[in-house]
């Protein structure tokens, strides 16, 4: 019977021991995830000229669709959406824009697009800055005029909680601040031509956000892309229709690409898919050779 008593006592302390170690390292993930977090960095300041007049206001609500601003991470018309909920791994509510570009000026909010900072110096954890720190002056400006634009609309307000998990992977690296990924972005190679160099400017502030900056394909945490290389499969139809319409080659419907096409690359214009579709032939021939 004592040797019973010592065998669960020496279990209990083990049980015990277990867990304060189990405490000790869930404090340190928190307190090194939240070092990463709270890291600070040069605001920007460079402003942007924001267009008036209709037109400019038109073109900026095409080019917020075809980059993602509208049916998509935002909601339908930017009123903010909970875009993930896995209390363990991270839970997401992009913000309302119709409330965001009335609390931040002209600067802050092309601070926050192209450089992945907020006012107070912390880069952005989810927004795709690295594909949009290429987009020019003219389309951010464009793209603010538009979001100024629309009445204010009821939504949820930003919300970002990482669980034991993200922060895990804010440690190894598989989850990294904006800022972080604009550092190791790869540029795709330079284009030959007028056409390509415009296909190339829509390539990285449009599919690098899914393809890798390098557009050579990338490991995202819910999905793995493929090399845009894929295109030379494609004739310039074929693509057309894929960016039109979300069909793949063979009548497919792609679980990432199609909504992605049908929600916002289907307002791309025809000299934009043409364009497109010339830059991302020519990488598909050199990545072959």
């Amino acid at each position: 019977m004592r040797a019973m008593k010592s065998l669960l006592r020496l279990i209990g302390i083990a049980l015990g021991a277990v867990g304060v170690l189990a405490v000790l390292a869930l404090g340190a993930l928190y307190a090194l995830s939240e070092r990463i977090l709270d890291r600070t960095y040069p605001v920007p300041t460079a402003t942007v000229a924001i267009p008036t007049g209709p037109e400019a206001i038109h073109e900026g609500r095409r080019l917020a669709i075809v980059h993602g601003c509208l049916n998509d991470c935002h909601g339908k018309e930017g009123e903010g959406l909970l875009i993930f909920d896995q209390p363990i791994l991270v839970r997401i509510v992009a913000p309302n824009l119709t409330a965001a570009t009335r609390r931040y000026t002209d600067a802050q909010l092309a601070g926050i697009i192209r450089q992945g900072v907020r006012p107070d110096g912390r880069s952005v954890l989810v927004m795709p800055s690295e594909i949009f720190a290429p987009l020019s002056d003219a389309d951010v400006g464009r793209i603010i005029a538009f979001l100024r634009s629309v009445p204010p609309v009821a939504g949820p307000g930003p919300s970002i909680s990482v669980g034991p998990l993200g922060r895990l992977y804010l440690l190894d690296g598989r989850v990294e601040t904006a800022v972080a990924r604009i550092a190791e972005s790869v540029p795709p190679p330079p284009a030959t031509s007028p056409e390509g160099a415009f296909g190339r400017y829509l390539a990285r502030t449009i599919c690098a956000g899914c393809h890798g900056s390098d557009l050579h394909g990338a490991s995202r945490l819910t999905f793995v892309s493929p090399s845009l290389a894929v295109v030379a499969a494609y004739s310039p139809d074929a693509f057309a229709h894929l960016m039109r319409t979300g069909v793949a080659l063979g009548g497919r419907l792609l679980p990432v690409m199609s909504p992605r096409a049908q929600r916002n690359l289907s307002s791309l214009t025809d000299e934009e898919i043409a364009a497109l579709y010339s830059y991302l032939r020519a990488l598909a021939g050199a990545a072959s050779r």
